[in-house]
């Protein structure tokens, strides 16, 4: 059987410096041998990173920034050794035996393995407002800090919209990731960033504050699907739940007097036509 040692001689350099920039990970005795290892073959390793900061939701003001590089969290989960091919390094848990007690380290436990990575992806929102704003008159784009002030308005509701509309639909095809529910937290985030701007009031002309209104109730309604979305994945229950479709109308309807077709999808967003007898 190979010793411990021998496990990390087959190791490459950069797996070797994976153990140690990721102590959290690992034993501490496994990420002293391999820094041992690294040292042997004359390669001074790395110092370990630094823990992320914390978040404070101060430092976001007053623009926000996408989830998939606002958290180190998301970052942790996603992306940790991707290296832009998609797959990901991450270690399997040992199993427990005679070998591989506590304090004593099991080639095993040493074993990479790849798995397929759900990043979400990002839009343009900037390109999104622009569009949007193509509905808007001239004369109520003269006011340059209401003109300002809607932008960042549109680009903090598309950058959760859109996010949101990717996660939903996903949903709805049956293609729903493992990492959902986390995602879903991550986008509400982002909700919340819309969520302290609204509070402010503002002096738009008749087109922007209607288009504003829309944004809001959209807002609304997608941050209570996106809330109860998990809840209702098994079964597929969301396609059932009363509110939920009524939300789903409601926020199409409201959409579809912002642009005619999803940035997410290219399909046209529905409008709600009632009939009166």
């Amino acid at each position: 059987m190979a010793s411990p040692t021998d496990t990390l001689r087959a190791k490459t350099n950069t797996e070797l410096q994976f153990f140690v920039d990721n102590p959290g990970f690992y034993h501490a005795d496994l990420v002293e041998a391999a820094q041992r290892e690294l040292r042997r073959r004359d390669v001074a390793p790395a110092a370990a990173l630094p823990p992320p900061a914390p978040y404070s939701p101060a430092e976001a003001e007053p623009a926000p920034t996408p989830a998939t590089r606002r958290w180190p969290l998301l970052a942790g989960l996603l992306v940790l050794g991707a290296a832009g091919t998609g797959w990901l390094w991450h270690t399997r848990t040992p199993v427990t035996t005679p070998a591989n007690r506590p304090g004593q380290l099991s080639p095993d436990s040493l074993r990479l393995e790849s798995v397929r990575a759900h990043p979400l992806p990002s839009f343009d929102t900037d390109a999104i407002v622009a569009a949007q704003l193509v509905r808007v008159p001239t004369s109520e784009k003269q006011e340059a800090q209401a003109l300002r002030q809607f932008r960042e308005l549109g680009r903090r509701f598309w950058s959760a919209e859109t996010q949101t509309e990717f996660l939903t639909n996903q949903a709805h095809a049956g293609q729903v990731s493992p990492m959902f529910a986390e995602q879903a937290l991550l986008v509400r985030e982002n909700w919340r960033a819309w969520n302290k701007a609204v509070v402010y009031s503002y002096r738009f002309g008749p087109t922007m504050q209607g288009q504003f209104e829309r944004m809001a109730q959209a807002a609304s309604s997608q941050q209570h699907i996106l809330a109860n979305m998990p809840g209702l994945l098994p079964g597929r229950k969301f396609l059932t739940d009363k509110e939920m479709l009524a939300r789903d109308a409601e926020v199409q309807d409201w959409l579809a007097g912002l642009r005619k077709t999803s940035p997410v999808t290219g399909r046209p967003y529905r409008v709600t036509v009632l009939h009166f007898q």
